[in-house]
């Protein structure tokens, strides 16, 4: 059955996730300190990650939980909150980019498919990532965490972008950087995959269990001539 239609992951397999979240929290970090939190900003950074690994990595109140842990009364505590909010935000701005051929490739790919996103964070983070790195015209259906509330594997968001665009299962493909999430996802949902190999974190070659592997975000052309 004709190849019909193409669907992405967001965070690190069309964007570099890690590197922004890991700048964005420096920079917060240092408006943290510079504001007057008597604390190493080394220090400040390990515990931001510490709360994203305790509250997910799109958790909404990261600083206020961070600077309730110190007692630095009503002003300080509210500087400092917003200090590190507007580093952050500058930050991301500067550094929410779409990788290296992602632009070309998909506007090689829109030609002859149908495109869509599934991905786990929330609508609004999801959007503005999207307009941030110019790619927010390129997707005819976008699936977010609020569109389900079912994280990746579930196969309801891969499912639903599915309905949406109109097309079977075995139509479709599936590019993301996650094999537990991302691959095992589109598995289920009965879609052929491909593993962002350039984008996983911790990578080991027993974790590549998809159908193709990616090397870079353009080898998808690749493997569509050879499905072709």
């Amino acid at each position: 059955m004709p190849l019909k239609a193409i669907l992405f992951d967001v965070d690190n397999t069309l964007l570099d996730f890690s590197r922004f979240k890991r700048e964005s929290a420096i920079a917060a970090a240092k408006a943290m300190r510079k504001a007057g939190v008597k604390e190493s900003e080394k220090k400040l950074y390990e515990l931001i990650f510490k709360i994203y690994d305790e509250k997910g990595i799109e958790y909404q109140n990261t600083f206020q939980d961070l600077l309730a842990r110190y007692n630095l009364g009503a002003n300080l505590h509210e500087h400092a909150k917003e200090a590190a909010i507007v580093a952050y935000q500058k930050k991301k701005y500067s550094l929410v980019k779409p990788r290296q051929n992602v632009i070309r490739t998909l506007t090689s790919l829109r030609k002859r498919f149908k495109l869509g996103i599934v991905t786990d964070a929330p609508r609004e983070k999801a959007w503005q990532r999207l307009v941030l790195s110019g790619l927010d015209h390129f997707f005819e259906v976008v699936v977010t965490l609020d569109d389900t509330n079912e994280f990746k594997p579930s196969k309801k968001p891969f499912l639903l972008a599915l309905s949406r665009l109109g097309v079977k299962p075995e139509e479709a493909l599936f590019v993301g950087d996650n094999p537990e999430r991302d691959i095992l996802g589109a598995r289920k949902a009965g879609i052929k995959s491909c593993f962002a190999k350039y984008g996983c974190i911790d990578y080991t070659p027993e974790r590549d269990v998809a159908d193709f592997t990616l090397n870079k975000f353009e080898d998808v052309l690749k493997v569509l001539e050879g499905l072709d």
